[in-house]
Parts: structure tokens; C-alpha cells; sequence
């Protein structure tokens, strides 16, 4: 790997990082919200981590599309004006989503691992793997709208917003609707994701090889 290539994996990495740890830490904020919320319940914990998981599952989905779509209109253009080849972009962008999906898989399973709340790592994991799915989608839709990037992110920001909202003050406990999915269901996922991800990211570096200097 030249120099070039390992500054541009490096850089996509960083990004990774900060995208997980602003989710991790808008999440973290949410926690008191929902504690005040949650004062009523009979078991405020389990509501708390109830909602801290089907949030944060939520939050994987939507965050890697967001920045994904705005790939094409900043992170590419950064990488590019440092020298960076569009194939080391390419690979940067699987690093920076790698990064956040695997990173808060990690976070969230760990949370669900101490409390002895098993079912939500399966919620976390379809979560990731449909995120995955999704990521080369959003770099497409990044790529064909690039002069609407900050709109769109900021439609996306709006709707996560009451979509948040909704949730938090409602309530939705995500877990029950996953142990209920047909023992299918899971394997399906998985092949309908590697397909998705294999033709998205396909079309996803034939425009990238338009990427410029924005």
C-alpha cells in the first residue's frame, strides 16, 4: 500500500471514529431524556435500555445513508485535494462505514451482553448488516444529487428527528418485533444484504470514478 493510499485509509478511518462516537454520544445525552420520560415506568432500566438499543439500532441505519450521501459532496473531495486516488476513496468509504457499523455493533452488544439482554445483540446485528446494505445505496444517491448534499442530509436530520421523537416519548419496543420474525427471516436478510451491497457497490465505483475536487 503507498503512502497515499495508507494517509487516505487512515483519514476514512478517523472519520469512522468521530461519526461513531457523535452517535454513541447523542445517545449517551438521549439517556436522561428518557429517564425523565421513563420515571412512570415499572422497570425504568429496562425502558432505558430498551430505548438506548432500538434507538441506537435505528441510529446505525440512518446515520451510515446520511453520511454516505454527503461522501460524494465532502469526505471524497477531502481525500482527493490531500492526492489521494479515486480507487483509495473507494476503499475509504468501505473503511469509514466498516468502521462505524462494526464499531457500534461492538458498543451496543457489549451494553446488551452486561445486562444479560441477549435478543438485542440479533437486533443489532440485522441492524448493522441492513446498514451495510444500505451504505453503497447512499453513495449513489450522494453521487447523482451532489449539489443537494446539505439538503438532503438536512431532510434526513429532520425526519430522524420526530422519527426520534416519536419513539422516545411512545415508546417501541423493537426487541419484541424481532423475536417474532420467522426463523427465515434471518438468513434471507443476510443474502438479500449481500446482494444489495455487491450491485450498489459496483455503481458505486463507476461514479466514483467521476469524483472531483468540489
Amino acid at each position: 500500500m503507498s503512502s497515499l493510499a495508507k494517509r487516505s485509509a487512515k483519514y476514512f478511518f478517523k472519520e469512522g471514529i468521530k461519526t461513531l462516537g457523535l452517535v454513541l454520544g447523542i445517545e449517551c445525552v438521549l439517556i436522561i431524556e428518557w429517564l425523565i420520560i421513563g420515571s412512570d415506568e415499572k422497570s425504568l432500566v429496562e425502558y432505558v435500555l430498551n430505548m438506548f438499543m432500538s434507538v441506537g439500532s435505528i441510529f446505525i441505519i440512518m446515520m451510515n445513508m446520511m453520511y454516505s450521501f454527503y461522501g460524494p459532496n465532502w469526505y471524497d473531495s477531502m481525500a482527493l485535494s490531500m492526492g489521494a486516488r479515486r480507487k483509495d476513496i473507494f476503499v475509504g468509504e468501505l473503511i469509514k462505514q466498516f468502521t462505524f457499523v462494526f464499531g457500534n455493533f461492538i458498543a451496543l452488544s457489549l451494553v446488551a451482553v452486561i445486562f444479560q439482554q441477549y435478543k438485542y445483540v440479533i437486533l443489532i446485528l440485522i441492524s448493522c448488516i441492513i446498514a451495510i446494505a444500505l451504505g453503497p445505496i447512499g453513495l449513489i444517491v450522494g453521487h447523482k444529487v451532489s449539489k443537494y448534499g446539505k439538503v438532503i442530509i438536512m431532510i434526513i436530520a429532520i425526519i430522524g428527528g420526530v422519527f426520534g421523537a416519536s419513539l422516545a416519548i411512545g415508546g417501541f419496543w423493537m426487541k419484541e418485533y424481532v423475536t417474532e420474525l420467522p426463523g427465515f427471516t434471518f438468513p434471507l436478510i443476510i443474502v438479500g444484504a449481500i446482494a444489495i451491497f455487491a450491485l450498489a457497490e459496483l455503481w458505486a465505483y463507476k461514479l466514483n470514478q467521476k469524483s472531483m475536487v468540489k
